[in-house]
């Protein structure tokens, strides 16, 4: 093997590696859309719990102010997992 051939071994691999950094980092950043878009769905869900009354809130342990509460929570943040441990905090009472 002569000076050029191991440089383009050594090309050809460098260049083979950064396959799998490139599919993790696609991997990554798939995942990290996937979060982002459940946390839109689960938001426009929430925003649904809106139309229901004081009473049929009260039936599944929130009020009010746990709507008002989930509202105000960051936009990357999903409302639903707070308003689920709000309930069940409620539930105790």
């Amino acid at each position: 093997m002569n000076v050029r051939s191991s440089a383009a071994v050594r090309t050809s691999a460098r260049s083979m590696s950064v396959g799998p950094v490139f599919l993790n980092a696609m991997h990554f950043a798939s995942g990290q859309v996937k979060a982002f878009v459940r946390v839109l769905l689960n938001r426009r869900e929430a925003g649904k719990l809106d139309q229901l009354s004081d009473h049929e809130l009260s039936d599944i342990g929130l009020t009010r102010d746990d709507l008002r509460f989930g509202k105000s929570m960051p936009f990357n943040a999903d409302p639903t997992t707070e308003l689920a441990r709000r309930a069940r905090r409620n539930s105790y009472r």
